[in-house]
């Protein structure tokens, strides 16, 4: 046999972390945000959800928005990469 297909999940690139609303922030707002994302076989983000609501509107936005332009190396099958559904938790916490 030719052995079996590893399965590579996706990694995270450099990428940066969603902003805290200053208007969130100053409303003492904070939760995590359950985002369900396709990373595409190029690396890019596909389709994306909130899975979870942090209970705030406005923080679910910035994750949103934030996690849309991030850049995975993608998740191969073998040596092919393939897209593949993750989720992916974004904390906002007050220090």
């Amino acid at each position: 046999s030719e052995g079996e297909i590893v399965f590579i999940q996706p990694r995270y690139g450099e990428n940066p972390k969603p902003p805290y609303p200053p208007e969130a922030r100053r409303q003492g707002y904070h939760g995590e945000v359950l985002l369900k994302v396709e990373v595409l076989s190029n690396g890019q983000v596909g389709e994306i959800e909130v899975k979870k609501s942090s209970g705030y509107d406005v923080l679910d936005r910035s994750a949103l928005n934030t996690v849309r332009k991030w850049k995975f190396i993608p998740a191969r099958k073998g040596e092919t990469p393939i897209s593949l559904w993750v989720n992916i938790p974004i904390r906002f916490q007050l220090q």
